[in-house]
């Protein structure tokens, strides 16, 4: 296994594509398409990387990325940022300090799984 990955989108045809491929790529997947319930799912998971989408009805994903980097124990997980709006990449900055990569959407999978493998550490030397 790759690693564990978990997506929350509310598009579910999206997450279920995306998590076709990353479970074909070699990572254990889990899903969440309901934004009011990513905090609760991101604890039950405990995902090595998460891919969250920016806007999402209910909550969007810059302030679930904030109560994310405020934790004392998820603030170490990588988040990789997905957004549909190449602007929203420039109010990631009123989070102070994101460390996240921000992907556009559509998103190649092969950028994805780049990313994802990249915050994962997949690839560097021991």
């Amino acid at each position: 296994m790759r690693g564990r990955v978990l997506l929350i989108d509310d598009n579910v045809n999206l997450t279920t594509l995306t998590s076709r491929a990353l479970s074909k790529a070699g990572y254990e997947v889990h899903v969440e398409n309901d934004a009011l319930q990513a905090m609760s799912t991101l604890r039950r998971v405990r995902p090595e990387v998460i891919v969250l989408d920016m806007m999402m009805p209910g909550r969007d994903g810059a302030d679930i990325l904030a109560e994310i980097r405020a934790d004392r124990i998820l603030h170490p997980m990588p988040v990789v940022v997905l957004t549909a709006l190449a602007k929203e990449a420039a109010h990631m900055s009123r989070l102070g300090g994101v460390d996240s990569p921000v992907l556009g959407k559509p998103v190649e999978l092969r950028v994805l799984i780049g990313e994802i493998d990249r915050q994962l550490g997949v690839g560097r030397a021991a």
